[in-house]
């Protein structure tokens, strides 16, 4: 799959929480854990949810807990796919995140 058929497809999220190891604890921690949304990407949709689990941990923080696994409607794609055109026109006419209140 080409990274333009990646980036229109409905793809995958998960949803998972870590164990904040921030001394002190971050005041935005529930519980001590932070909870993080992202997309899943390279074919880990199709593995299981330990699966995906192991797989957060070697790559971001210890003690990850998966809390939901799920695939974006046309809507959120939809949505998505608006924002990224819209930082890519703003980009072109030079305006960008970095920018702060210059512009």
């Amino acid at each position: 799959m080409t990274h333009e058929e990646l980036m229109s497809s409905n793809r995958w999220q998960v949803r998972f929480s870590y164990t904040c190891t921030c001394e002190p604890t971050c005041y935005y921690a529930k519980d001590g854990r932070h909870t993080t949304t992202t997309y899943l990407n390279g074919g880990e949709q199709e593995l299981e949810p330990e699966a995906i689990a192991a797989h957060l941990t070697c790559t971001t923080r210890q003690g990850v807990e998966i809390l939901e696994v799920w695939q974006e409607g046309d809507e959120e794609r939809d949505a998505r796919l608006a924002r990224r055109r819209r930082a890519a026109a703003d980009e072109r006419r030079g305006v960008w995140w970095g920018m702060g209140g210059a512009n």
